[in-house]
């Protein structure tokens, strides 16, 4: 029985370079161009740039957040390459944005399918393909603590903040603080950063409002569209507790004393016994005279259904305070 190269030869490369190889290694150990094409025909190999391949199965399983660090891996790889193949010396990119954030495990929202890189030093701003090198950023603002050259964590979150908008910085700056990937002082910083451009009142914004008490990127994305629709007095992050101090329930934020938003990503949700346990839950919150109101994924692309739900909950606090 022959041997498959598949088994033999790409299974071993890839298992240690994350799902992903070059064409050109995989010519270096004997695959062919016609085996290759077979290949991606069938699926089994994706071909995300002209001498970057991952496994089919990987990347159609992968979630978009991933895909961003398949695709940023891939391009460092090649890179590494050709550096090998030419002599050259160091990395002159470091990966930036969220092909950053990805690497380094931070979340990432309303962001861009492509790579992004800056020059280290010295170098001007372009785009190739799915690459985009921006303009350069001293060594010091470099750092290798996460396997390949990136911005560092605090930088990262501002560029996605000055190049996308400031709900897409927040969901990073948030995560960045709760991981302890930066710290506020690091943002702050960074205020005012000339690099950023005509994006620095963005990163202002998110270096202002950046909060690590958001737990996940569907709260960091809550907060903000509450904020965006007027509602100043909202608190995250509430113990609720019985007026003789058994706690209740940890509430993802608190509204005028009563209304409880809760942001519902229904991931939490893996067996039955956990939506009956949020049942049960939710049922002694109201019987202790809040009103919950629960925002989903697709609750926070449409402000107005948002306003509709809190206001709908506010008055119902109102009115059962009158009538008590």
């Amino acid at each position: 029985m022959s041997p498959d190269p598949w088994t033999e030869i790409v299974a071993p490369l890839v298992l240690g370079q994350d799902g992903i190889a070059t064409a050109v290694q995989l010519r270096a150990r004997g695959v062919s161009p016609e085996l290759l094409r077979g290949w991606i025909c069938s699926g089994r190999v994706v071909r995300l740039r002209r001498n970057v391949l991952v496994e089919g199965d990987l990347w159609r399983a992968a979630p978009p957040w991933d895909r961003h660090l398949i695709r940023a891996r891939g391009v460092m790889l090649e890179r590494g390459h050709r550096a090998e193949k030419s002599g050259a010396g160091a990395a002159s990119l470091a990966l930036s944005h969220h092909s950053a954030l990805a690497v380094m495990g931070l979340s990432i929202h309303g962001v861009d399918d492509l790579v992004h890189v800056v020059s280290i030093g010295a170098g001007k701003s372009r785009r190739r393909g799915d690459l985009v090198r921006h303009a350069a950023v001293d060594e010091a603002r470099v750092t290798g603590a996460f396997g390949l050259p990136v911005v560092m964590p605090s930088i990262a979150c501002v560029q996605v903040a000055a190049a996308f908008g400031v709900e897409a910085g927040l969901v990073a700056a948030d995560s960045a603080l709760r991981l302890g990937r930066c710290a506020r002082d690091d943002l702050e910083a960074l205020r005012g950063w000339a690099w950023l451009g005509r994006g620095r009142p963005a990163a202002s914004v998110v270096i202002d409002r950046a909060d690590a008490r958001h737990e996940s990127a569907g709260e960091s994305r809550t907060a903000w569209i509450l904020h965006r629709l007027g509602y100043e007095q909202v608190r995250p992050q509430v113990d609720i507790l019985t007026r003789d101090g058994t706690w209740v329930a940890r509430v993802d934020f608190l509204m005028e004393g009563s209304v409880v938003v809760e942001f519902d990503g229904m991931l939490k949700y893996e067996r039955p016994a956990d939506l009956a346990a949020e049942k049960l839950r939710e049922d002694r919150l109201r019987a202790l005279g809040y009103e919950v109101v629960r925002l989903t994924w697709a609750d926070l692309a449409r402000p107005g259904v948002v306003r509709a739900k809190v206001e709908a909950a506010l008055q119902r606090a109102r009115s059962r305070r009158r009538a008590g």
